[in-house]
């Protein structure tokens, strides 16, 4: 009997665990801080970050930065286009757990805000060039 009540508080334990990893249940601060898939230090830093408004709308602009950082085989860690965010990690010579955060706002009819923010200043400037650097590029005729 002891080896039944076992298994089932494993397979409760493990159906929770799927259930608050699920991407599409929204995560409290507490259970995300916990898990360590937190970005609310990423939206602290963006008063302090990089913004640039394109001509491209949220959904264009997202698609646009998401091939880009695939073409530069940087990480995608985390990303949400109706919460209008990437989380990126991996750029040249940076720890492997250095996030820089991109975040999506729609400024106009067909323009957006990217505002690029992390809490490493020279991760930061990487994404910076890498980023705008290839949006910039790829908007010339």
């Amino acid at each position: 009997m002891k080896v039944n009540l076992s298994i089932r508080v494993f397979f409760v334990c493990l159906s929770a665990v799927c259930l608050l990893s699920a991407g599409c249940v929204s995560c409290p601060t507490v259970i995300c801080d916990v898990l360590g898939t937190s970005h609310a230090d990423l939206e602290k830093a963006r008063a302090a970050g990089i913004k640039k408004e394109i001509g491209l709308d949220k959904a264009e602009a997202f698609d646009k930065v998401l091939q880009v950082l695939k073409e530069n085989k940087i990480d995608i860690y985390q990303k949400d286009l109706k919460r209008g965010y990437i989380i990126a990690l991996g750029f040249p010579k940076q720890t492997d757990t250095t996030r820089v955060g991109i975040f999506f706002e729609p400024a106009n009819t067909n323009k957006t805000t990217i505002t690029l923010s992390s809490l490493s200043s020279t991760a930061l400037e990487k994404a910076n060039v890498m980023i705008f650097g290839e949006l910039d590029k790829k908007s010339r005729p």
